[in-house]
């Protein structure tokens, strides 16, 4: 039998924090080609700082990551990228004085392995508003029109593993709608995501594992049938 492909990208007893404050302590985490994992847990319990940590804007104190099997834990972010892991921002960062397809030029680039999976074309095709917008600038658009920027911008690197981060915060319920349907065709086109979100049922129907992370720690793992069936953890972990 062969040995599965290493991870896409994977924490191993990942440490990390800010100044003296340790935020992370010994995080386990994997995420393998074509799998969608959803980071759930209360404010302030070191999701976005896992995620920094990951892309290397954060130095680990301990611990490695690997990406694709190779050490990473000292690569610097744009190395990172290249490796193939993008990320969407919480708070987007589209470039407000570029047009939406200015924005989506300015990312392209094909992927590690030299393919061009993602382009111009099927970006506008999977977020038909940004082509009706597509002349307009950054600081024209809604905010749920800057999130699918900030998702198309990403897919122009075409990466191996999304990141999103707080994928419909502040969102109107339709626009939340239309950015869970993205997620769901990403999952369905094989492209392996880590998002995090407040809105549980939404994530757990999007995702094949759920990891809840605790003052910094992974305190559950498993698929979100199991996360379903277990209504004390969901509570005490989650407060749902």
């Amino acid at each position: 039998m062969s040995a599965l492909p290493a991870p896409l990208i994977e924490a191993r007893g990942l440490c990390a924090g800010y100044g003296a404050a340790r935020i992370l302590h010994g995080v386990e985490l994997s995420v393998r080609a074509g799998e969608a994992v959803g980071l759930m847990g209360r404010n302030g319990m070191g999701k976005t700082t896992l995620i920094r940590a990951l892309l290397g804007l954060l130095p680990a104190e301990a611990g490695e990551v690997r990406i694709a099997g190779r050490e990473a834990t000292r690569l610097p972010t744009f190395r990172r990228a290249q490796a193939g892991i993008a990320v969407v921002p919480e708070g987007r960062g589209v470039f407000a004085s570029l047009s939406v397809l200015e924005n989506l030029r300015l990312a392209a680039r094909p992927g590690p392995d030299g393919a061009v999976r993602w382009d111009e074309e099927r970006v506008l095709a999977l977020f038909p508003r940004l082509g009706e917008r597509a002349r307009n600038r950054g600081d024209q658009l809604s905010g749920g029109e800057q999130q699918m920027l900030a998702i198309g911008r990403a897919l122009m690197t075409n990466p191996r593993l999304l990141i999103l981060d707080e994928a419909t915060e502040g969102l109107a319920p339709l626009v939340r709608d239309e950015i869970w349907r993205v997620i769901r065709a990403l999952r369905e086109a094989g492209l392996a995501t880590i998002v995090v979100d407040k809105t549980v049922s939404a994530l757990l129907s999007v995702v094949d594992r759920a990891e809840i992370l605790v003052k910094g720690r992974i305190v559950w793992s498993g698929t979100p049938a199991a996360l379903r069936s277990d209504p004390e953890t969901m509570h005490r972990h989650l407060g749902v």
